[in-house]
C-alpha cells in the first residue's frame, strides 16, 4: 500500500535551504562523487519566501510500499506509479541477485517541473550525498516531453545497487568517487527483463546468428555507450545481459555476483581483473568466459516449445518442410521438389513414404504457427491426406494451388502491416522531430484509401480514359463522357484546313 504523507514546512524549511549544487548526469565507468552537506549561511527574506514556496509545492509526497522509495513533485497519481515501479524493479534485482528485500537507507526521487515543459537533454540524473555521515541517494526526474521508463528503470537499478554496495560501509572510508561499471547495470536490467518474461528473444536469437558479434572482453572494455548508434547499442545491451546471466548461473554465481558489484563500487580495478577475482575458474583458463558467454547465448538463442512463430517465421518453416530432395540413382545428386506440386511429387519412386512423415511434421508445425497459418497447414495436411486415399492429381493441386497463391498474399499483406508499424513506431517515439514527416505519412495514406482525384489536367484525364477503356467489359458501351469526347473530335478532324 503506498502512503501520502505531509511534512510541515517548520520541518522541511533547513533541508530545503540546504541548496544542492545542479545534478549532472552520470556518465558511464566516471562514478558518482560524493558531497558533503555544508553550513549554510542565514537566508535572505527572498530566499525564505522561494523555499516556502518550493516546499508547498513538495509537501505532499508518496511512500512506497516498501517504505524505500519517497517520490515528490507530482501529481499523486504519477507519483504512486512511480513508487509502484521503483519497488517493483528493486523486487525483480533482489530475486535476481538472491536477497532479501530488507535495507538500510532510503532512495528519494523526485520530479521537477511537468510533463509540459522542454526536453531536458538528461532527463533522469543520480546522485549521492553524504548528509550526517550517511550516505542519500536521489533521483531527480526533468518529465518535459514525458518519463522515460527505460532510463528511469536504469536509475532505479543503479541507486539500489550503490545503497546495498555502500550500506555497511563507514562514511569516512568511502572514496571520492563510487562507481559501477554501466556493463554491470545494463546487464542485470536486461537479465531482469529476461527472467520477469519481457525479454524479446528474437534478439538473442539475431546476436547468435551474427558473426561480428562482441566478446565479453569488448563488453567490459566499452566506456561510453553514448556514444553507439542504435543498432550497436541494441546488440551491447543484450551482450550484456548475456554476461550477467552466464555468471549468474555458475554454481555459486548469486553471491559471487553480489560480491562482485560491492567491489566494483568502491575499487578502481579493471573490469577483469574484478571477474576474475570472483569467479576464479577464469583466473585458470583465460577463454572460459567467453566458452561460458557463448554456450549461454546459444541456449537462450533457442525457442521454447510454446513461442508462437512470427508470419514470416511460419511461412519459411513450411516451405523447408513442403521441400523434398530426391537424389538421383546414378550420380546422387539431390533435386529440391516442392510438394505442393502434385506432378511432381507424384513422378517420385517414394512419394508414399514421404507423405506420412511430411504430414506429422505440418501438425508439428502448426501447433507454433502464426494463427493466421492454422488453416493454411490444415489444408495442407487434408489434400495430402486425400492424395495418399486415393483422390487424382487434378483434385489436389486445385486444392493446393490456391494455398500457395494465399502463403504469398499473406505474407506480403504482413510485409506491408510489418513497415506501416515500424514506420508509424519510428516517427510517432520522435513525434516532437518528425511531425511534420509523420502528418505527410498520414495524409498519403488517407489519399490512397480514399481514392481522392489528382488534379484535373490533360495527362491525368489521358490516363484515366486508358484506365476506363481497359476495364471495360466485352460489348459495354463507352461512358457517356468518352462518348462526347469521340463526337467532338470527329467533328474536328471533319473541319476543312486552311
Amino acid at each position: 500500500m503506498l502512503k501520502c504523507v505531509t511534512w510541515s514546512t517548520a520541518a522541511l524549511l533547513g533541508l530545503a535551504m540546504a541548496q544542492e549544487p545542479a545534478a549532472t548526469p552520470t556518465q558511464p565507468d566516471e562514478g558518482v562523487a560524493l558531497s558533503s552537506a555544508t553550513t549554510q549561511p542565514d537566508p535572505t527574506p527572498g530566499e525564505l519566501r522561494r523555499a516556502e514556496a518550493s516546499l508547498r509545492e513538495a509537501d505532499e509526497h508518496v511512500v512506497s510500499q516498501s517504505r524505500m522509495f519517497s517520490v515528490s513533485g507530482g501529481d499523486s497519481l504519477r507519483m504512486g506509479a512511480i513508487a509502484t515501479k521503483a519497488d517493483e524493479v528493486r523486487g525483480a534485482v533482489c530475486r535476481l541477485l538472491g536477497v532479501d528485500t530488507d535495507w538500510k537507507y532510503g532512495i528519494s526521487i523526485r520530479l521537477i517541473g511537468s510533463s509540459t515543459d522542454r526536453a531536458e537533454p538528461n532527463p533522469i540524473r543520480t546522485r549521492i550525498s553524504i548528509i550526517g555521515q550517511e550516505p542519500n541517494f536521489q533521483i531527480r526526474i526533468y518529465p518535459g516531453g514525458g518519463i522515460d521508463v527505460e532510463r528511469l528503470t536504469n536509475a532505479i537499478i543503479t541507486m539500489t545497487l550503490f545503497e546495498r554496495a555502500l550500506r555497511d560501509q563507514r562514511a569516512e572510508a568511502l572514496p571520492d568517487n563510487v562507481n559501477i561499471p554501466q556493463w554491470l547495470i545494463t546487464g542485470i536490467q536486461q537479465a531482469v527483463l529476461w527472467r520477469s518474461g519481457k525479454a524479446d528473444r528474437r534478439l538473442y536469437r539475431n546476436l547468435f546468428e551474427k558473426a561480428d558479434m562482441l566478446t565479453p572482453e569488448e563488453i567490459i572494455s566499452t566506456a561510453d555507450i553514448s556514444k553507439l548508434d542504435a543498432s550497436s547499442r541494441q546488440v551491447y545491451e543484450v551482450s550484456c545481459g548475456v554476461l550477467i546471466m552466464c555468471l549468474i548461473n555458475r554454481e555459486g554465481g548469486p553471491a559471487q555476483l553480489r560480491e562482485l558489484i560491492s567491489e566494483s563500487a568502491l575499487t578502481d580495478g579493471s573490469p577483469r581483473e574484478i571477474i576474475t577475482a570472483h569467479f576464479h575458474e577464469l583466473g585458470v583458463d583465460s577463454t572460459m568466459l567467453s566458452k561460458w558467454w557463448a554456450l549461454e547465448l546459444a541456449g537462450l538463442s533457442q525457442a521454447p516449445a510454446t513461442e508462437m512463430l512470427t508470419p514470416m517465421e511460419t511461412e519459411k518453416q513450411l516451405a523447408e518442410l513442403l521441400t523434398i530432395l530426391h537424389y538421383d540413382k546414378d550420380t546422387q545428386v539431390p533435386r529440391a521438389i516442392s510438394a505442393d506440386n502434385v506432378y511432381a511429387l507424384l513422378e517420385l519412386p517414394d512419394w508414399r513414404a514421404q507423405m506420412k512423415p511430411l504430414i506429422e511434421r505440418l501438425m508439428e508445425l502448426n501447433l507454433r504457427s502464426f494463427p493466421g497459418y492454422r488453416a493454411i497447414i490444415i489444408e495442407y495436411s487434408r489434400a495430402f491426406g486425400d492424395l495418399l486415399n486415393g483422390s487424382t492429381a487434378d483434385d489436389v493441386q486445385n486444392i493446393l494451388g490456391p494455398l500457395r497463391e494465399l502463403r504469398k498474399a499473406y505474407i506480403t499483406t504482413s510485409l506491408r502491416a510489418r513497415d506501416y508499424l515500424d514506420w508509424y513506431e519510428i516517427t510517432h517515439l520522435g513525434e516532437s522531430r518528425h511531425k511534420e514527416g509523420f502528418t505527410a505519412y498520414l495524409e498519403t495514406m488517407r489519399l490512397l484509401r480514399d481514392e481522392k482525384t489528382g488534379p484535373d489536367t490533360h495527362m491525368s484525364r489521358y490516363l484515366h480514359d486508358i484506365e476506363t477503356l481497359y476495364g471495360l467489359k466485352s460489348g459495354e458501351e463507352l461512358p457517356q463522357r468518352l462518348q462526347d469526347e469521340v463526337r467532338n473530335a470527329r467533328k474536328n478532324n471533319s473541319r476543312p484546313q486552311n
